[in-house]
């Protein structure tokens, strides 16, 4: 007796004269086309985004320290001369960017022995220009 698990033979379908079984109609392959473009270009755009954000936090980690040493010069100065000694403006070169970066104080009571310090810097970031600002306050005491 045969085993009926390795003699089954394959019904054949009937078939139409003229009509091919194999391949892809147009529309199938056009469809399949406009799928993977669209997923190619969304590849693209995650890609040049993750770039820009790298860029953007790359910088961010760099002048943060900067400016809080900056910041914390210009209380100094404040605490003990009651006038910034250092230069209140300029530029400076991060990642291949020209930052741009504005030190200003105010008085905030009457005596003049308080003081609000802000720290603005920008650069370029492609298409936008970012601005990170920081403050801070400083007491200058009267003798």
């Amino acid at each position: 007796m045969m085993s009926q698990i390795g003699n089954k033979v394959p019904r054949r379908l009937k078939v139409r004269p003229g009509w091919m079984l194999r391949g892809f109609t147009l529309l199938e392959v056009m469809i399949t086309t406009a799928v993977l473009a669209l997923g190619a270009t969304l590849i693209y755009q995650s890609f040049f985004i993750a770039v820009d954000s790298f860029n953007y936090y790359s910088t961010l980690l760099k002048i943060s320290p900067w400016m809080d040493e900056k910041i914390w010069q210009a209380q100094n100065d404040l605490r003990h001369s009651g006038a910034l000694l250092d230069l209140s403006s300029g530029r400076l070169e991060l990642n291949n960017k020209e930052v741009e970066w504005n030190l200003d104080y105010r008085f905030l009571d009457q005596a003049g022995s308080l003081y609000q310090v802000d720290l603005v810097a920008s650069w370029p970031q492609n298409a936008r220009k970012v601005r990170l600002s920081r403050s801070a306050y400083a007491i200058h005491p009267k003798k």
